[in-house]
């Protein structure tokens, strides 16, 4: 799927940067090779490592593969400023300005290359270092005061597998303790690789501690893994997966719904699928709604690991999902956003409801690269609306 995308990008970077270049064919042919290698990324994974998501190959040389890779969609998009640049530059002039690019073709292929790299280098290590903590606000209308500052923690996109292990996922649950939340939240995405192998790597989510309880439900990585060895894991671990079902907490004289739903590729495993309006069935109702007389208000949170139908969704006040990784690059997040019904980081609004997008705690290993958009432990506070 991404083979020839990769190629389009090898075959440009070499039009544009390596054959203007002032030097012999044999330059050319090795710089256009170390393009056809990094393009390559995804067949070596699949040749030499045995899978696209989870290769079995040494962290080291999975993390420069990693680099380089990034190193060479940075570099076009940089290559495509540049020619756009150029492209004005000559509309310009055709007016009557003697405007130009500065620099020689080889100042910027070699400026260029050296700017692609050095992001690259930064967003590897952005993507696999323990991530900071965030905290937002969810303002929430008519939001009961027995629930005015409960906090949640959520985790989303782990991905424990060739790049991130064990000691790195119990740097996070430290953290997130630390916010001392009093419900944690995982939406979806917590391995690459099967049960028999990650198992023990999972073995920090024990640890995770809320008064509350601590509240999960599927990624579509899941899926690829056999869910079915997973669960069991799950369960040891003490998660409470939620799969088309809620709970109701009981929070000083409020109620609080966390419903959840299993991610869509279930579907295409043989599985129901989500199902938000099962999920929510027999569930107190929001904040206004009509209940039993005498009943303590509720509100509502809807934990779904993509955002596919958010805004569609009418029985959440809150939704939290992942899955986007917050774009990875900030040039790629206009990109990610129209795949994901326009969201890809941060706060929407519906007409019902208002949507977190988490930007991920882990990293994605088919694309291990961060620049601009951070990966984080977020803490979210429900505030009453006009407080």
């Amino acid at each position: 799927m991404l083979l020839l995308p990769s190629l389009a990008i090898v075959a440009y970077l070499v039009l544009r940067l390596v054959l203007p270049l002032p030097c012999g064919p044999g330059v050319k042919a090795l710089s256009s090779l170390v393009l056809l290698i990094a393009g390559l990324k995804f067949t070596w994974y699949a040749r030499l490592g045995g899978a696209f998501f989870a290769p079995g190959l040494p962290r080291p040389l999975l993390l420069v593969m990693e680099a380089l890779y990034a190193a060479l969609i940075i570099l076009a998009f940089l290559t495509l400023l540049r020619d756009a640049l150029a492209l004005l530059l000559f509309l310009s002039r055709r007016l009557g300005t003697d405007w130009r690019l500065p620099f020689t073709p080889a100042a910027w292929s070699a400026g260029l290359s050296a700017a692609a790299l050095i992001l690259a280098g930064f967003g590897v290590w952005q993507s696999i270092r323990v991530p900071d903590t965030r905290s937002v606000e969810l303002r929430v209308p008519d939001l009961p005061r027995g629930l005015d500052g409960f906090s949640l923690v959520q985790l989303s996109d782990l991905h424990i597998g060739p790049l991130l292990d064990r000691e790195w996922l119990g740097a996070v649950v430290d953290r997130a303790n630390a916010l001392k939340p009093d419900v944690l939240v995982l939406t979806g995405d917590y391995i690459d690789g099967f049960a028999a192998e990650l198992g023990d790597e999972l073995a920090p989510l024990a640890g995770l501690r809320a008064p509350y309880g601590v509240f999960a439900v599927t990624g579509n990585h899941e899926y690829y893994y056999r869910l079915d060895e997973w669960l069991p894991v799950f369960a040891h671990l003490g998660l409470d997966m939620l799969r088309n079902e809620h709970r109701v907490l009981e929070v000083n004289g409020a109620r609080l719904v966390i419903a959840g739903v299993p991610d869509h590729a279930e579907a295409r495993f043989g599985g129901p699928g989500p199902d938000v309006r099962l999920a929510f069935d027999g569930a107190p109702g929001a904040p206004g709604a009509s209940g039993e007389p005498g009943s303590p208000p509720a509100v509502r949170i809807l934990l779904q690991h993509q955002p596919r139908g958010a805004s569609s969704h009418q029985e959440a006040d809150i939704q939290l999902s992942g899955h986007t990784h917050g774009g990875m690059i900030v040039f790629l997040q206009p990109l990610v956003a129209r795949f994901n019904g326009g969201m890809v980081r941060g706060l929407y609004r519906t007409a019902r409801s208002q949507v977190y997008m988490h930007s991920g705690t882990g990293l994605w290993n088919g694309f291990s690269c961060r620049v601009g958009v951070p990966s984080e432990i977020t803490r979210l506070v429900l505030r009453r609306a006009g407080a």
